[in-house]
């Protein structure tokens, strides 16, 4: 939609060219909501990695549970919980037109950027893969042929020890023929998690990445162009805020009440000065006096990420069509160790490691005959193997027994979690897609235009591997679930209940549901066979049937130019995205239908205008949209399981805005606006408050969907302070919005009240002196000036655990850059 980006001291706002539509165009020609963003207003911004790009678009949030690495995009409340690193996003993430599969890659090629773009909307019929949220686009730089020799160096430091650098250098190796780009960029700094244990900062970056660029034009018809990029991520994984909600409030167990009883039960139960709230191992925060940058951790270590990509563009430019192939080979690695529960004790630690090989192909024919109708039809073809291995341990700390006064349906499950060890995952996945896709372009007249697109897809999962086993905390085996659970129990271990739902300790219970007939035979058959559920430790496959799925998307729409400043549109879009294995932690073989999440289907409607007026002064885009969703997939956990699951069914309307004036020469005010009313129109999830009871589930229909604020917003002010011979001096300053969101579908039942981040303002600023010549900068920069506390992500872990888990955002940052180029 919006344009960002101006001519300095221009009197008008300037055009910002994008190809979302593989034409360049200008945003204010593109009958889609689309938000440009060039490198000039990138720098303006003080645009550093994925996690920025939302501050200045609409209805978008961005999250990183994992690091500025594995961002995770929501884009009008389409968005991907699902914090697995082997599940496809709902919003395609493109680099130079080559597709990003990997979300643990998303994060790695936002450097040498000449221009970003993000389309909010399903996506299909002009890209080579489907998507049902947007897309956003990198657009890295390319040298231009007899250009002459250019570098540029720009280094900067902050606080948090941070160090960060952009080289880049460019010329023509063969004169009218070849021209190359080297860049380098690197970025690092101690981490703002302080870890009270000692040793070095939690939620470091260390990040270096390089690219080569190849511009070959082979004849005056034929243009080849080469990137070779490589990324690199070496820093400390994301510290975790344990919050405990085992309430021990009233019961004399807190603090020293107990006396000596600790000592006799071999300290069994931890004495603390909490609040009353414990997790399962009776860990307490509150009792710690931590901030929210402090943590006791005993296990976080390194997130390593390495990425590799090439991507070829052919390209054959002839009087009235043009041929184009994107060829793409990535592959890519990812390594962390995450303490999970946040705290020094051993409650939930984890591992996780996946490997990815992909390749893409993408041939496209674009027509421009210089009359009313042309098109754009193409052929995709995409393959990718993600082989993932990861391991848990869990209550290496025993559990505290004071957890059966604050929850007494946990008491059968104590003698198997005095040794549990850990389970060992391990999973490969092989997709392959084709498509075939194609978008007509009808001028009826000079003003109204109309598009059809059409595109038919085949996607083909194959589950070649998937093994899940248990073992000791050395690492030994100790059985297998997936293949070898022969009880009828999806759980790791059937716990010491009494008739499968009442805890040891909750006779009453027991005996309320004997005297009501509740209780059956198989419910006291299930008190008898208690105990771990594997089977013999064996390394072989569970089988699942490869899935194969076809399906037909496409949009048709319609634009009407009033005059050069005034185009309105309105389009209908089918968006899709592929069924995928369930990547969570179960334990019994299922039938296929319960271990394979099916796709999800977007039917968009969409109506908006795009202005320029007061002589090219002002601008302002807008569109009303409409979503009916279905079967979105999204990650659930319960107990010490997770899945990925489909909602039935949802509904999402919203309203966004862009504005942008020319206040005077020196002074540019920008901003965005978008509301956005969600729910769930049907979705049944488990009850994790009835641990023992897996049957009981919560009906979520009117819930708010995740990463779905009710408001959002932004502003930017560019002000030209002073301008002289010598240079100018200007100030940036820019503040987004987010209003109430939730991190899970179950909003505040189920005792999800918590897993939510509250409205918040990050207000940013930069101070720049540019040389006349433009060779030079000096900026003093800072992020979240007023020092505003906040989540970025979080899950309920009560019902293993006993705790929630929270990601906190990043806290003040500040720093100066200086540039030199020519």
């Amino acid at each position: 939609m919006a344009a960002h980006g101006y001519a300095v001291a221009a009197p008008q706002l300037e055009e910002v060219l994008v190809t979302a539509q593989k034409r360049s165009e200008s945003t204010q020609d593109t009958p889609v909501a689309i938000t440009g963003m060039t490198a000039d207003s990138l720098e303006k911004f003080g645009f550093a990695n994925a996690n920025d790009i939302s501050a200045q678009v609409p209805n978008m949030q961005v999250s990183g549970p994992y690091g500025d690495v594995q961002p995770i995009f929501s884009i009008r409340g389409v968005s991907m919980s699902d914090y697995s690193s082997i599940q496809a996003s709902p919003i395609g993430v493109y680099s130079d037109e080559a597709y990003m599969g990997a979300v643990y890659t998303h994060g790695m090629n936002f450097f040498d950027v000449e221009r970003l773009e993000v389309l909010r909307g399903p996506q299909g019929t002009l890209y080579g893969k489907n998507t049902t949220g947007g897309a956003i686009n990198i657009i890295t730089k390319t040298p231009e042929i007899d250009d002459g020799f250019h570098a540029k160096i720009k280094l900067g430091m902050g606080n948090y020890g941070s160090t960060k650098g952009d080289l880049s250098m460019e010329g023509t190796l063969i004169e009218q023929r070849l021209a190359a780009r080297l860049a380098y960029s690197f970025s690092r700094n101690d981490g703002y998690m302080e870890n009270k244990l000692g040793g070095p900062n939690l939620s470091s970056v260390d990040f270096q990445g390089a690219r080569l660029t190849l511009n070959w034009d082979i004849n005056n018809r034929w243009n080849n162009v080469l990137k070779l990029t490589r990324g690199e991520n070496d820093s400390l994984a994301n510290a975790s805020r344990n919050e405990p909600r085992a309430d021990l409030r009233g019961t004399g167990l807190v603090g020293g009440i107990v006396g000596g009883v600790s000592e006799l039960l071999g300290g069994l139960i931890y004495l603390d000065d909490s609040s009353g709230f414990i997790d399962y191992t009776g860990y307490s925060r509150s009792s710690r006096n931590l901030d929210t940058y402090e943590v006791e951790d005993n296990f976080t270590g390194p997130l390593i990420v390495n990425s590799d990509m090439l991507v070829n563009k052919l390209e054959w430019v002839g009087d009235s069509l043009t041929f184009t192939s994107v060829t793409t080979l990535s592959q890519s690695d990812y390594y962390q160790k995450q303490n999970t529960d946040g705290s020094p004790e051993e409650l939930l630690e984890v591992i996780w490691s996946v490997e990815t090989d992909a390749f893409s192909q993408d041939l496209r024919v674009a027509s421009e005959f210089g009359g009313p109708v042309n098109f754009i039809a193409g052929l995709y073809y995409a393959e990718e193997e993600m082989d993932m291995n990861n391991i848990f341990e869990i209550f290496g700390t025993p559990p505290d027994l004071r957890d059966a006064i604050a929850s007494p349906g946990t008491t059968g499950f104590y003698p198997y979690l005095l040794d549990f060890g850990g389970g060992q995952q391990k999973m490969i996945t092989d997709k392959k897609s084709y498509a075939a896709y194609s978008q007509l372009r009808i001028d009826v007249s000079a003003r109204l235009g109309i598009d059809i697109g059409l595109r038919y897809t085949i996607d083909k999962i194959k589950l070649p591997y998937f093994n899940i086993s248990r073992q000791d905390y050395d690492g030994n085996p100790r059985g297998t679930w997936l293949p070898g659970n022969t009880s009828p129990y999806d759980e790791p271990f059937v716990p010491l209940n009494l008739a499968g739902d009442a805890g040891i300790i909750e006779f009453d219970y027991f005996l309320t549901q004997l005297l009501a007939g509740e209780i059956t035979l198989d419910d006291i058959l299930k008190t008898i066979n208690v105990g771990y559920t594997t089977g013999p430790y064996t390394t072989d496959s569970f089988y699942l049937p490869p899935a194969k799925e076809k399906e037909w998307t496409g949009k048709i729409g319609a634009d009407y130019r009033f005059n050069d400043s005034l185009m309105v549109y309105a389009s209908y879009s089918k968006g899709y995205r592929a069924g995928s294995y369930n990547s969570g932690v179960y334990y019994r073989e299922r039938d296929f239908d319960d271990a394979y999440a099916r796709p999800e289907y977007i039917d968009a409607y969409e109506i908006g205008f795009k202005s320029d007026f007061f002589n090219q002064r002002a601008r302002i885009n807008s569109a009303l949209f409409f979503y009916d969703y279905k079967d979105q997939q999204f990650i659930n956990v319960v107990g010490v399981s997770n899945f990925l699951e489909n909602a039935g069914g949802s509904q999402i309307a919203g309203l966004e805005a862009e504005m942008m004036f020319a206040v005077t020469e020196s002074l540019i005010v920008s901003g965005g606006f978008g509301y956005l009313d969600t729910e769930y129109t049907e979705l049944s999830l488990s009850d994790t408050e009835t641990l023992n009871n897996s049957g009981d589930e919560l009906d979520l229909s009117g819930n708010q969907l995740i990463s779905a604020p009710e408001f959002s917003g932004n502003i930017s002010i560019d002000w030209d302070l002073l301008n002289v011979d010598a240079g100018y001096l200007s100030l940036n300053v820019n503040a987004n919005y987010q209003d109430l969101q939730w991190y899970s579908a179950y909003n505040d039942d189920g005792g999800y009240e918590n897993i939510k981040q509250d409205a918040y303002a990050l207000i940013n600023s930069r101070l720049t002196w540019r040389g006349n010549l433009k060779d030079y900068s000096i900026s003093i920069w800072g992020k979240n000036l007023t020092q505003e506390e906040y989540d970025s992500y979080a899950i309920n872990l009560q019902a293993g655990f006993g705790y929630d888990y929270f990601q906190p955002g990043q806290p003040m940052t500040f720093g100066i850059d200086v540039s030199y180029g020519f």
